[in-house]
């Protein structure tokens, strides 16, 4: 569906000459995947209303976010099995603050360490549909270790703030991301 209306406003944007037609095909895929971002996210913020925890989700997505676009990883093969995986990734951080209320500060503190580690030493993981050349590399890394060290600094600031639910809907972002790491290290040694 999102292809059908991308390749409609395309066709109009380029016979109204707003776009040059010799790049149809350039807006027509941005605005495909821009009509399913904004669809991930709109479900995603229905999901969160729906189970009474919006807030828990927006810190999530915005930890996750920021931190996933650079870093890279594993990446379903379609758009639908990417939008279930990511509606079903949204309960961890819903419900972390609840699951997790049993562990003892220092096993949150290995994982959270260990998850950084993973993101310092790997990121970025390049994937099949986005190779990365040396300099996309080395620009990749430097922005995935300065979120990762901001994203430390403010989950160590909502721990201290006693925000505990914003606190592990930050902390599994990281943990997310440091397990899609691993796990992209390893598609991408057994795929080439």
């Amino acid at each position: 569906m999102a292809a059908a209306v991308a390749e409609k406003i395309t066709v109009t944007l380029a016979d109204r000459g707003i776009i040059p037609k010799e790049d149809a095909a350039l807006y027509r895929y941005g605005i495909e995947n821009g009509i399913t971002v904004a669809g991930n996210l709109l479900a995603s913020v229905l999901f969160g209303l729906v189970i009474g925890r919006l807030g828990n989700i927006l810190v999530f997505l915005f930890f996750y976010g920021s931190l996933r676009s650079f870093s890279g990883g594993i990446h379903c093969k379609s758009r639908a099995g990417c939008f279930t995986a990511s509606i079903l990734i949204l309960f961890i951080p819903a419900y972390l603050c609840d699951w997790a209320s049993g562990l003892s500060l220092p096993i949150v503190i290995i994982g959270g360490l260990t998850a950084m580690a993973v993101i310092l030493a790997l990121s970025p993981v390049e994937s099949a549909n986005k190779p990365l050349n040396d300099e996309d590399f080395s620009y990749y890394g430097r922005m995935s270790r300065c979120i990762a060290g901001w994203q430390a600094c403010t989950l160590v600031t909502l721990y201290c703030l006693d925000r505990l639910d914003y606190f592990y809907a930050g902390y599994s972002s990281i943990v997310l991301v440091a397990v899609f790491l691993i796990l992209g290290k390893i598609s991408v040694k057994y795929h080439t």
